[in-house]
Formats: structure tokens, sequence, C-alpha cells
């Protein structure tokens, strides 16, 4: 009696065909599994991308009790300085038209080691008046920080001939603060930007 007639021709070919398929599905799987992780790693990467190079907020006054200096006497610091910094809120352009500008004032400790301390950063219109103090205390740069003072477009006291006075303190010589005032202005169509770097002074 012919045995193979209890069984269904499918079985057979299952029988046959059963490693070949078993490899094939299991490369089959080992490729999706591939696929998925690609995947998922691409879209954790365009993630971290958003998150490391969003645009960043916008200008916010310095918290100054972020710079606190420590309890000792910073006026009996050896070291110091005053950095003179030219700065425009307008320049004139079209026969004498002003052009108002925004200015940041960039001020970096470039010391890879030592702090540096900041008693005042004083802005003078084109007269030499005093118009505003930004610091009612004295602060501290770590190594490398960077704080930034912003005159907006809208404020034109300082005048054409507008300056910054930065007084710096140190415990001993190091690289000098990196001082410098960027200037933007756009109307219209019209775009124009330059920088500044500050100047030492005796005071």
């Amino acid at each position: 009696m012919n045995q193979n007639k209890d069984y269904p021709d499918w079985f057979f070919w299952m029988y046959e065909k059963g490693p070949v398929l078993f490899i094939l599905g299991g490369v089959f799987l080992l490729w999706g599994f591939i696929g998925i992780a690609w995947y998922l790693d691409h879209r954790l990467d365009q993630v971290e991308d958003r998150i490391q190079y969003g645009p960043p907020s916008s200008y916010q006054l310095p918290n100054l009790e972020d710079y606190a200096v420590g309890d000792f006497d910073v006026d009996a610091l050896p070291v110091h300085q005053l950095i003179y910094v030219p700065v425009y809120s307008h320049v004139y352009y079209q026969g004498g038209a002003p052009y108002l500008l925004e200015t940041t004032l960039s001020i970096r400790n470039i010391d890879p080691d030592q702090a540096v301390y900041l008693k005042s950063v004083k802005y003078f219109d084109t007269s030499g008046t005093l118009v505003k103090n930004h610091l009612d205390k004295t602060i501290e740069l770590a190594p490398l920080q960077t704080i930034d003072f912003l005159v907006e477009r809208r404020d034109s006291s300082g005048g054409s001939g507008a300056n910054f006075l930065v007084e710096w303190l140190s415990e001993r010589h190091v690289n000098k603060p990196r001082v410098e005032a960027v200037m933007v202005g756009t109307a219209g169509t019209q775009g124009i930007s330059f920088a500044r770097e500050g100047v030492e002074i005796s005071g």
C-alpha cells in the first residue's frame, strides 16, 4: 500500500523545500531587523540634531547672580585695565540720513585657566555723557566664559560716536579679555554688519 497517499502534496513540498525556506526566512527577518534598526538610528540622529543645533533663544538680559563673585575684596586685585570700544547706534548714508543699528557687546574671558572680574560696563553717547552702566556690582567671568550686552536698534541715544568703557581686574597676569562690538542693521532689502574691537586705554 502506498503510504504517500496518507499525506497531502503540500506536506511533501514543504518537507523537501523546508530547509531552504527556513534559511530564506531567516535572511528576510535579519534584513528586516537591520532596516528597522537603521531607521530608528536615523530618526534618533535627526532628533539629536534638532536638539543640538536648534535656533538660539532670543536675547535675555544676563542674570548677574550667575556671575557672582566670591567673598574677597575685588578692588584689591593687582591687575586692572580699561578697554575702550567704539560702537555706532547709527551711521549716515544717502546724503546724511541716519541708518539705525543694533549693537551686541561681547566680553570674552579668553584665558583657559584664570577668572577675570568685570567692575563696570559703561555706555556713553557721542558727547561723552554716560547713558548707562550695565553693571551694578562686580561680576566674575570664569575661564573661557562670555557675557553679552545688547543695545537695541530702537535705542538711538548713543549716536554715531557712542562707545563702551569696560573695566576689568584679575588676580594675576592673564590672557587679556577679548572685547568686541558687532553692529547689525536692516532696512527693506538692505543690510549692513560690521565689528569693532576694543582697545586698551589708561584710566
